[in-house]
Parts: structure tokens; C-alpha cells; sequence
């Protein structure tokens, strides 16, 4: 495959995801994406952007819930 924003090649990598959402920043560490090797930008299949969407979510609850 390759980059859609400069097609440069994609390797497979695990990486860290980070969201800055309502004044917290949310990371999940360890997540498997496809990362460009000339941009840097990361890409996720659908299945892990389902659980990544799912994991934020539950940690916006918590956050919420604390405050």
C-alpha cells in the first residue's frame, strides 16, 4: 500500500495514539497502524479504529464522571 497524503510506502508499526479532547489528552499505547515511511502519517484498519473510538469514549466517561 501506499501513503494516501504523499504516497510514500507504508510499514506496519505499533504506535501510540493520542486525542487532545476537552482540555485532557487521552494516549493508547501499543496500536497496531500502518505508519508512511516518508511522512510519518499513521493509518488504522477499521477494526481498530472501532476499539480505538471505543476506548475514548470509555475514558471520556470516566473523566467525566471524576470531575
Amino acid at each position: 500500500m501506499e501513503c494516501f497524503m504523499c504516497k510514500g510506502e507504508l510499514e506496519e508499526k505499533r504506535v501510540d495514539y493520542m486525542e487532545d479532547s476537552d482540555n485532557t489528552i487521552i494516549v493508547i499505547k501499543d496500536v497496531p497502524a500502518k505508519v508512511c515511511k516518508k511522512c510519518g502519517e499513521k493509518f488504522y484498519d477499521d477494526s481498530t479504529a472501532k476499539i480505538i473510538e471505543q476506548k475514548v469514549k470509555e475514558y471520556k466517561e470516566k473523566i467525566a464522571n471524576m470531575l
